[in-house]
């Protein structure tokens, strides 16, 4: 009996032992054909495990991002993709282990979804040119722009299957048609949507070119795979959370199976030859099978991993500096980690070494002591630091420093700013007011209550004493919205902030002169202002400060810093631009003597880095500025320059940084997000149900998924986690500018189209439509990944490129390759033109069109531009946001559409012209559709309200917020989604999850695009033209070979 009990005690640790184990975030369960493995995904790699459970194997290796296993029908091999050379490519292993096989070369992510019947080939989403004719979509790289390809899973040339988007593509077992998911602008773990635009199942007859739509309905519907006997089996929401259902293809009848209601959506269905299913749900895999009711928790053991405490790591890339008032050393940002360089970047010292973020550094004006805003325990503090020992009087060479918090009350605080005296510092508390706090007696004072400011990022606010130390310059908000305008508040609190020149346009980064009398800030778009401009030492008055407001610059120029010199009457201006052909950024500098009104240029064209703070020494003898590895000192007496570069040591340890990255998005989500209700959403039970997965992570592309589906929670948009590009230079894929023939199967690549204004569309060339490229520099082109596999690391880079005439002349030319940015944006302009083309065609010239790619000032100059010049005479315009992602034009928009004549101009001889002549009058149409996002949909649903004109096209999924791309500073390349603006109709309805429906209902037609149509379009010309499109032929929307 005693044996017995110590067996079971024995047995009860055990099982202790195992609860408290952290849960495995098992993520894209794949059955194998036959029922008996399945293939997963957990810590960045692929394993499989026998269909009962068990203990799994790993098929790829750790540090090598791996997934979405797909198995082959013999179950002999699994093709997965990885990120092994920068971007998300295909390989191939074998499934009892060894060496994988790459299958593709593209430097953009490609998205595996199902291998053919006959395991010949995998099938997978690109975001490429597609087909010269028959691709709809502009490029781009939403859901929208993909085309389905296959590749040999042996290796082999890849062939397009369908030249438009179709998600999770499955053939049948005969291969004669395809489930797929139609796309959504959405990010894939988005939960609970309502709305006419989300994902559904579709069916492909590849015989007729037929395109089914199975599932519908405001609910979405997704990853439909085949079952025996007619049925297939798919992912949705219409229960309220996605679950397993059923439907026959002969009677259409969806059958709810699983019956989940809390803790997740079921997620990566997948299923066997024989229809048993397997899907993940709350970080576990379960399998169904067939003929059964309950679904059964796979038990998976997986072999524990463990991060390393520390990850040795060095860097010479920094976000932000701040000399300190000798100007011996600069301290540095890098990874939201604190350094202090000497001024020589040969000594270098680490002031902080937290997983979380530190910001914001700024040295007292003796230099001792060095202050920062940091995120620890759940909140910003302010952290004080100073080398330990009396006689070292620097901090790049002090053998040990002591950092204290400094007290502040219970609330956010960050960017702390000395006092000119160096006894208090002004910080923001709680993103909301401004506190005056003593270091030295922790006494802290509310200079500027809550609510006069929103700060739309962190990074918005700026401080700025004066000189005597008596003023703070500071923003505050004007009623009429996001425009903020200098104001000035004494440091004691005794009165409310005053705007110093009161204005309709926004107003930052004001600065002091030295002897306090004037204060100096930027104003939109980018001019410099100044109130008072008198040169004698003074006190500040705050009194009829805009009757002695003053502009100091003629023109918009991109200013980075403006500073009054000691003498009064010199303005130092640094400017930067962009340089040519993707160069980066450079600044110049310009001295203005404001009494002379002459300028004298002290240096120009300096490499910087984009968004680089611009520091000018306490003796305004030197600048200094970021630049690669490290930055850079202008001595401004004498023009010269000098490059130092930094290096730092930067190890840290990988858990708890992604777990700080989350801890980050999950906190200022909560401060931030549009709703401070959170949708209903209980945010701290969201936290504490995926931060219990935050062990199994191994990568940042793990905790930008992890942090999708706990933002998909809220069901907003805007909430994705990406990784950003991670390619190496010499893995970036080129471009020649040219579409290529997807049918053509000897050797080489066939030549379909030329893009105008690519490499190749220049009078000298001989290539044309029908040649096909044999060679680059010599070298065949391969085929397993061929031009592609060539063309990587070739942008800029002059190359030779051999090609054969359809008689087999062979020629050879030298060209220049072009990014994938700039084959974008060659192609869009292209499809723009082939919609403007039709558009005329078919209203026999009546009628304009104009294409708003984005919501930008590009677009609107662009728009402006073709709507009163090309099209000025039109008597109609088409105004198309379809495939436009978003950004922020809306009313500049709807202004210019919305004119009304009210005066007409009739010269004695010339035409006659109506005011007003920045404003269409005329009718006119907006084409929209589900790729229609954000900006792209508060305007269509302005247009309506205001009665423009009809609305044509599919509904619009209601995406009417302003966001924060946040960027982390401590997970590189993660950059998430914070929708924080809620908008507003006169009637009350938020824009936001509420459909913008068109007048003119057009669906989404695969089988019209894929023919060279556009039934949109041609719908949007008929309805302005009250017909049937004029009395000339109609014109197709293919276009030219060249």
């Amino acid at each position: 009996m005693r044996r017995l009990l110590v067996i079971a005690l024995f047995l009860l640790c055990t099982a202790e032992a195992r609860a408290a184990e952290p849960p495995l975030w098992l993520r894209e369960p794949a059955l194998s054909p036959d029922g008996s493995r399945i293939a997963f995904r957990v810590r960045g790699r692929i394993w499989t495990v026998p269909a009962g459970g068990g203990e799994a194997r790993a098929l790829t290796p750790a540090g090598l991002h791996a997934e979405t296993p797909l198995w082959s029908p013999d179950g002999r091999s699994l093709a997965f993709a990885s990120d092994r050379s920068g971007a998300l490519n295909l390989y191939s292993a074998p499934a009892e282990g060894g060496a994988a096989k790459r299958l593709t070369w593209y430097s953009r992510d490609e998205r595996p979804m199902s291998v053919t019947p006959d395991g010949w080939a995998a099938l997978f989403a690109s975001w490429r040119l597609g087909d010269a004719t028959r691709t709809f979509a502009p490029p781009g790289l939403s859901e929208h722009a993909s085309q389905v390809y296959a590749v040999p899973l042996a290796g082999g040339r890849e062939t397009l299957v369908l030249p438009n988007a179709a998600l999770d593509a499955r053939w049948d077992p005969e291969g004669r048609r395809l489930l797929y998911t139609s796309p959504n602008v959405e990010q894939r773990f988005r939960q609970h949507q309502v709305s006419r635009a989300v994902r559904q199942v579709w069916l492909y007859d590849a015989a007729t070119g037929r395109h089914e739509r199975l599932t519908d309905g405001t609910r979405e519907s997704r990853d439909a795979v085949w079952l025996p006997g007619g049925e297939i089996a798919y992912l949705g929401e219409a229960s309220g959370s996605l679950n397993v259902w059923r439907l026959s293809l002969t009677d259409r009848v969806p059958h709810q199976v699983t019956q989940f209601e809390d803790d997740g959506p079921v997620r990566f269905l997948s299923a066997s030859r024989d229809g048993d299913l397997a899907f993940a749900r709350d970080g576990q895999i379960y399998r169904l099978r067939r003929g059964t009711a309950l679904p059964e928790p796979v038990p998976v053991t997986v072999a524990e991993a463990t991060f390393p405490d520390e990850v040795p790591a060095r860097i010479s890339d920094f976000t932000d500096l701040a000399p300190s008032p000798s100007g011996h050393e600069v301290a540095l940002v890098s990874l939201g980690e604190i350094y202090v360089a000497s001024r020589d970047g040969k000594s270098v010292k680490r002031i902080t070494r937290t997983a979380g973020e530190e910001r914001g550094p700024a040295f007292s004006p003796d230099g001792r002591r060095l202050v920062y805003a940091a995120e620890r325990d759940g909140h910003w503090g302010l952290y004080e630091a100073r080398p330990a020992h009396a006689d070292e009087r620097g901090f790049a060479q002090a053998t040990h420093l002591v950092e204290r918090a400094l007290p502040t009350p219970p609330g956010d605080a960050f960017l702390p700013t000395w006092s000119p005296d160096g006894r208090h510092l002004a910080y923001i508390h709680d993103r909301g007011a401004v506190h005056v706090l003593d270091p030295a007696t922790g006494t802290d004072r509310e200079v500027v209550p809550p609510g006069l400011f929103y700060p739309y990022r962190d990074a918005s606010w700026w401080l700025s004493w004066s000189p005597d130390g008596r003023w703070l310059a500071l923003p505050v908000q004007l009623d009429r919205g996001f425009t903020h305008n200098v104001a000035v508040v004494p440091a004691d609190g005794s009165r409310p902030p005053r705007r110093v020149a009161p204005a309709g346009e926004g107003q930052s980064e004001a600065q002091w002169s030295p002897d306090g009398g004037m204060l100096i800030w930027r104003s939109e778009p980018e001019d410099l202002h100044s109130a008072s401009g008198a040169t004698e030492p003074q006190i500040f008055d705050p009194e009829g400060l805009e009757d002695r407001e003053h502009r100091l610059s003629q023109g918009h120029v991109d200013v980075v810093q403006a500073v009054l010199m000691r003498d009064g009457v010199s303005l130092l201006v640094v400017e930067q631009s962009e340089r040519p052909k993707g160069e980066g950024y450079a600044v110049t500098g310009t001295l203005r003597d404001l009494r002379q009104g002459t300028r004298r240029t002290l240096f120009s064209d300096l490499p910087c880095r984009r968004f680089s703070p611009v520091r000018l020494s306490r003796d305004q003898r030197t600048l200094s500025f970021l630049s690669a590895n490290g930055f850079t000192e202008v001595d401004l007496t004498k023009g010269t320059s000098r490059h130092v570069r930094v290096e730092a040591e930067a190890g840290h340890d990988p858990a708890a940084r992604l777990a700080a990255g989350f801890d980050q998005s999950w906190r200022l989500t909560r401060a931030k997000f549009l709703d401070p209700g959170m949708h209903g959403v209980d945010w701290e039970a969201v936290r504490s149900r995926y931060a219990r997965f935050l062990p199994a992570l191994a990568d940042a592309r793990d905790l930008a998924e992890l942090l999708s589906e706990m933002a998909g929670e809220l069901d907003a948009s805007h909430t994705r986690a990406v990784l950003g590009p991670g390619v190496p230079p010499g893995e970036e894929t080129a471009s020649l500018g040219l579409f290529y023939d997807e049918t053509y199967p000897g050797p080489g690549m066939r030549v379909a189209a030329i893009l105008p204004a690519g490499p190749f569309d220049a009078g000298d060339t001989q290539l044309a439509p029908g040649d096909v490229i044999t060679a680059i520099d010599g070298e065949a082109v391969p085929e397993e990944g061929g031009l592609r596999r060539l063309l990587r690391g070739a942008k800029d880079r002059r190359i030779e490129v051999a090609f054969a005439k359809p008689d087999g002349t062979e020629r050879r030319e030298r060209r220049v390759p072009v990014s994938l940015e700039r084959e974008r944006d060659l192609a869009f302009e292209r499809w723009r033109r082939q919609r403007r083309d039709a558009v005329a065609a078919r209203s026999c010239g009546r009628l304009g069109y104009v294409h708003v790619r984005a919501m930008n000032a590009a677009s609107y100059r662009g728009t402006f531009a073709e709507v009163f010049g090309r099209f000025g005479r039109a008597e109609g315009l088409v105004v198309d946001v379809r495939f436009n992602g978003g950004g922020n034009l809306h009313n500049q928009l709807l202004t210019m559409l919305s004119g009304r004549p009210y005066l007409t101009f009739a010269p004695r001889s010339g035409p006659v012209q109506n005011d007003p002549r920045d404003r269409w009058s005329r009718p006119s149409a907006v084409l929209m559709n589900g790729a229609s996002y954000s900006d792209a949909s508060i305007f269509p649903q302005g247009y309506h309200d205001l009665g423009i004109g009809p609305l044509i096209g599919e509904p619009v999924a209601g995406t009417g917020t302003f966001v924060w791309w946040v960027s982390s500073p401590i997970v590189p390349r993660l950059t998430y989604g914070l929708p924080q603006v809620a908008l507003y109709r006169t009637d009350g309805s938020r824009l936001e999850n509420t459909d913008v429906l068109p007048d003119l209902a057009v669906p989404a037609d695969p089988a019209a695009w894929a023919e060279g149509r556009d039934p949109q379009l041609d719908a949007a010309v008929d309805r302005l033209l009250g017909g049937t499109g004029g009395a000339c032929q109609p014109a197709s929307a293919e276009a030219a070979p060249r």
